[in-house]
């Protein structure tokens, strides 16, 4: 045999292994991604450890609440991904005013992102990358990711003020298989028109995770409520009565 034609046969065995994997990718993103109940139980998993990591980190910066924001800043809405995925969003920002003015705890922006840098290091997060800028800018940037905490990326910015200072956090959950629309279903049975999230939340507060079949009340919810999504076949019904 030839070595022409040994390397012609593992270049075709290594372009078959490439395929192959393409494929599988595929299908466990489509053919594969869990529906009704197994969705629903699969996404809260995502979303609450997402949620409790990056608590840790607002617990170690401030312990007191933090801001959530409007919209779809808590986190609990869906969106698509990849071939039939969905991630989460969420922010949440010091809270600061005049008559209570938030100061960074380790006095400057630099300080403050060593700190954070050496927190994330020893608290399992990889991927961290600094950055700083000119032009006036007088912000820095930290960017990390914590895969095993379903978080594929988290942006942090730092930021001093004359009146107040600054940390917002920002994530977005790793793409997991499922489709987002199904998903967006399960937990907002009612479409999510009465949705409502809280402003503000302490960073030991547990997350909650969709809507009960009966909407609440608006304003913040103070406990966690999940909604028992369906199973998959639908139940039987009852016997007749002899």
């Amino acid at each position: 045999m030839t070595h022409r034609t040994m390397t012609h046969r593992m270049m075709t065995r290594r372009l078959a292994v490439a395929i192959a994997t393409v494929l599988g990718v595929t299908m466990t993103l489509t053919g594969c991604a869990p529906t009704g109940k197994d969705l629903f139980t699969q996404a809260q998993t995502v979303n609450t450890t997402a949620k409790q990591a990056v608590a840790e980190l607002q617990l170690y910066l401030h312990d007191g609440p933090w801001h959530v924001g409007t919209g779809l800043a808590y986190g609990e809405r869906p969106d698509p991904c990849g071939a039939d995925g969905y991630v989460f969003k969420f922010t949440r920002s010091t809270i600061g005013d005049f008559d209570a003015p938030w100061r960074l705890p380790q006095g400057t922006v630099d300080a403050q992102a060593e700190d954070i840098t050496a927190w994330l290091e020893e608290h399992g997060w990889s991927g961290i990358v600094f950055r700083s800028y000119t032009g006036g800018v007088t912000d820095v940037t930290i960017t990390t990711r914590k895969p095993d905490a379903y978080i594929d990326d988290l942006l942090i910015t730092i930021g001093p003020g004359e009146a107040t200072d600054s940390i917002n956090l920002r994530t977005t959950t790793t793409c997991e298989p499922g489709n987002a629309t199904a998903l967006f279903d399960l937990m907002f049975p009612d479409g999510g028109w009465d949705y409502t999230s809280p402003q503000s939340e302490h960073p030991s507060t547990e997350p909650f995770f969709g809507m009960t079949p009966d909407s609440p009340s608006p304003g913040p919810r103070p406990a966690p409520v999940t909604y028992p999504a369906p199973t998959d076949s639908p139940t039987p019904a009852p016997s007749p009565t002899p």
